[in-house]
């Protein structure tokens, strides 16, 4: 059906205001501005649904408090007006869409009256809590039918009257329904479409908050709270009819007439205050929901709501553990994080359950006992400072949460992404301004400090690999400033107004923008694969000219010799894996400490960089190096046969697994470095890159004997591992700038895209120094070199033979 705008006379409207015998001002108000035809919910402003529904639960909490404060009479005429109000505003379009939601709000008021009466508090909660979920029943599916007829500007209306997911730290409220319909007024969408978005925005909405309500209900009963339980339990029952089609769609005629009987149970006890009868029927209406997802995730959104999950459970026992030590609680703030974050993971959690529960009931039950074990123990520490359960409690809880959860998860939901990263710290963000708005700056810098942890941790380490420019300035905006905007942490530490705060927020949000599209393309991962290429390859050029130095004297009968040096080789390249492997696990054992870790294994690979670029400039790091392994070569070609195998074999391989083992740990060394802020499959690729070059070379100098131009070769790697040197320097002080090690003072100028990318060239001070620091040490190294080698032997040789020759001089004078 469609609904239309058929405005009403103002004389009837008043009309109907005399015959209404005396109303409340606001309801005939309501009803003067609305119109007799006002149930087309398209009329006047001052008539819109939503705005009728609060004034309908307005009059009947004022019924409550009549029985409480006044008298019955009083509570009755409440219950009237409000009754007067839905009749001549909402009645006519609910029943037409929804016959059950028209009767159940009638029945529901008269239940009131009959509580109201008889100053039967419970009762009249009870009714109130009917009342307002079947108005949301009902314009449920007047919005559902407005939007299948393409009627936008009914639907709008209508979609106020609604419930919202209750937003949390890192949860919002569904918007997707109001973004539907504003496409389908702009024709963006069909109605279908629209619908579809719709109702799964709804439903969601109302699972979520069924379960609150249970849990609600639940605490009345506890708290002895009669009314609490009653109001509760019979919202609970409303909600769940509404969900009820999905329900029997999904869960089949059975278990829906089960479902129905424990939610008519549950209400019928909390009215009678039957606390047994409710406690049984609590249990039985939750067990009805096991397994059944109203709104279910598209394979999109279950993965990135299981990314939050793993996410969120992986932080508790991080802030547990700077919160507790020898149990005692000894940062209230860092509890207070952990709280959050466990609650985050439940929300997650309940959102999956049903999808985990098809795969393995059994161990989804158990996850679900185990979180709440969690969060028994996160909340125990808010409530006192000694004898709190100990942090390695926590991790061990929270390991076999995730090793529950890792072995019933589809792989898909396993795998890492940003996009979960992206939507909490826009979260953070909104907590953020809203804090600062509220004049609690402690709080948003708090937040702050969150965002910016969901981005070290997320995407930060690859997009310094892609673009390092775009990292630098999302943290530039977060911390200091950037692209001419103040950063979010001197704004907050300037007391900045919220219009500041949002004028940087709208900056920082296109750039995390840019930066998500950035790492969706791999297009950017190119200097990464180069210089993975450019070490792998400098290194294992250098084994392969080693080994070919060793065994070009290997011919003739000596030509045996060689096959233990290439043995060797191969155990060194395998020993080279190995080492990676444990590195790999070293530094994941470590990830907790994310930048701190990343610029110290910096600063060792840029140590060793600038010592071997340095021996290779001075000539030492090849002529004595190459002439270690010769001395090893001729003390192994006397050796003799010693029992199964000979000393000689024995040495020879051991001579070529060091030859290779030793460039293989600096390159694995390297590695490490750029595997922290790129990933490993980008540095594998460079690795694989550079190593197929490696063997190209060593198919050449072994198999096919060919003279290669060594010596132009070296020189060249030389230059490329110079440049290599150059962008991990700028790099990495950039990541000590990140972790506060350094400071941060601009240049003023902004480095043009290409710079940033390929050279690691920052405009600050400190990253600039290094890299020129780094290039001069390296260049005045050489020169001093050449002048101690070089030129001061030539020097001292010129003197003494000029010595030498002046008592000749003075002998043939005399």
């Amino acid at each position: 059906m469609t609904y239309r705008r058929r405005p009403l006379p103002l004389l009837l409207a008043l009309i109907a205001l005399l015959l209404s015998g005396g109303g409340a001002v606001a309801g005939a108000a309501g009803a003067a501005t609305a119109g007799g035809s006002s149930a087309a919910g398209g009329g006047a402003a001052a008539a819109q649904p939503w705005r009728v529904a609060d004034q309908v639960r307005g009059q009947l909490f004022e019924a409550q408090t009549a029985l409480i404060l006044g008298t019955s009479a009083e509570a009755v005429q409440a219950v009237e007006r409000a009754r007067l109000q839905y009749e001549r505003s909402l009645a006519k379009t609910v029943s037409a869409a929804d016959p059950d939601a028209g009767r159940a709000i009638l029945a529901g008021f008269d239940d009131a009256l009959r509580a109201a009466r008889a100053g039967d508090e419970v009762a009249l909660a009870a009714a109130r809590g009917e009342i307002r979920a079947a108005l949301f029943a009902g314009a449920y599916e007047v919005t559902l039918d407005a939007v299948a007829d393409g009627d936008a500007a009914t639907a709008r209306q209508w979609l106020l009257l609604r419930e919202f997911r209750t937003a949390t730290r890192f949860t919002r409220p569904g918007g997707d329904a109001t973004l539907a319909i504003q496409q389908l007024a702009s024709r963006r969408v069909t109605p279908d479409a629209a619908r579809a978005i719709v109702v799964k925005d709804l439903l969601d909405a109302y699972q979520g908050r069924l379960r609150e309500l249970l849990d609600d209900a639940a605490r009345g009963d506890e708290r002895d709270l009669p009314n609490r339980r009653a109001e509760a339990a019979a919202q609970a029952a409303g909600y769940f009819r509404i969900l009820l089609p999905r329900y029997l769609q999904d869960m089949g005629d059975a278990r829906a007439d089960s479902a129905l009987a424990a939610y008519a149970a549950l209400q019928r006890a909390a009215r009678t205050g039957d606390s047994a009868g409710f406690r049984a029927a609590h249990a039985d209406a939750v067990a009805a929901l096991d397994g059944f997802t109203a709104a279910p995730f598209t394979d999109e959104e279950a993965a990135r709501r299981a990314q939050q999950l793993l996410r969120f459970l992986a932080l508790v026992p991080v802030e547990y553990g700077r919160g507790v030590k020898d149990g005692r609680v000894n940062l209230d703030f860092e509890i207070q994080e952990a709280v959050a974050f466990q609650s985050g993971a439940t929300a997650a959690f309940q959102d999956l359950q049903a999808t985990l529960a098809k795969r393995d009931p059994t161990r989804t039950a158990a996850i679900a006992e185990q979180l709440d074990r969690l969060g028994a123990i996160v909340d125990e520490a808010t409530k006192r400072k000694e004898g709190v359960t100990p942090s390695g409690e926590v991790d061990e809880l929270t390991s076999q949460i995730e090793d529950g959860l890792e072995a019933i998860m589809p792989q898909a939901w396993q795998e890492a992404t940003d996009e979960s990263d992206y939507d909490l710290i826009a979260l953070t963000l909104d907590r953020m301004e809203a804090a600062a708005g509220a004049g609690q700056y402690q709080q948003a810098e708090q937040a702050r400090l969150e965002a910016y942890a969901f981005f070290e941790f997320g995407p930060e380490r690859r997009l310094k690999a892609f673009d390092p420019g775009l990292a630098l300035d999302v943290e530039g905006l977060i911390w200091f400033g950037a692209l001419d905007q103040d950063g979010l942490a001197t704004l907050i530490a300037d007391r900045a107004s919220r219009r500041d705060i949002h004028e940087t927020r709208i900056v920082l949000d296109e750039k995390l923008g840019d930066a998500a599209a950035t790492l969706g393309d791999s297009a950017n991962k190119t200097q990464v694969v180069v210089n993975s290429a450019i070490l792998v390859f400098r290194e294992g050029l250098e084994a392969v000219l080693i080994l070919a130095a060793i065994t070009a004297s290997f011919v003739g009968a000596k030509r045996r010799m060689r096959r233990p040096v290439l043995i060797g080789a191969a155990l060194g390249l395998l020993a080279s894996i190995v080492t990676w492997v444990l590195a790999q696990t070293l530094l994941t054992s470590l990830d907790q400490y994310g930048e701190k870790l990343e610029a110290v294994v910096g600063v060792i690979a840029i140590a060793v960089l600038l010592l071997i670029t340095n021996w290779f400039f001075h000539k030492v790091y090849w002529s004595e190096w190459i002439g270690k392994f010769h001395r090893q070569r001729r003390r192994l070609e006397r050796y003799d046969r010693v029992g199964f195998i000979s000393a000689q074999v024995v040495g020879l391989v051991l001579l070529g697994l060091t030859s290779v083992y030793r460039e293989g740990f600096e390159t694995v060394l390297f590695l490490q470095s750029l595997e922290l802020s790129a990933g490993t499959a980008t540095v594998v690729e460079g690795a694989g890159l550079g190593l197929a070059m490696v063997l190209g070379v060593a198919v050449l100098t072994f198999a096919v004997q060919r003279k290669l131009p060594y010596k132009k070769m070296l020189i060249v790697t030389g230059v490329m591992i110079g440049f290599v040197l150059v962008v991990m320097v700028g790099q990495t002080a950039r990541t000590m700038q990140g972790t506060g090690w350094l400071p941060i003072t601009p240049m003023g100028f902004d480095p043009p895209y290409w710079l940033s990318l390929w050279f690691g060239v920052y405009p600050t001070w400190e990253t600039v120094g290094a890299q020129v620091a780094a290039f001069v040490f390296v260049v005045g190294s050489y020169y001093l070199a050449q002048e101690v080698r070089v030129r001061r032997p030539k020097r001292l040789a010129r003197k003494k033979r000029a010595t030498a020759a002046t008592p000749e001089t003075a002998d043939s004078a005399s």
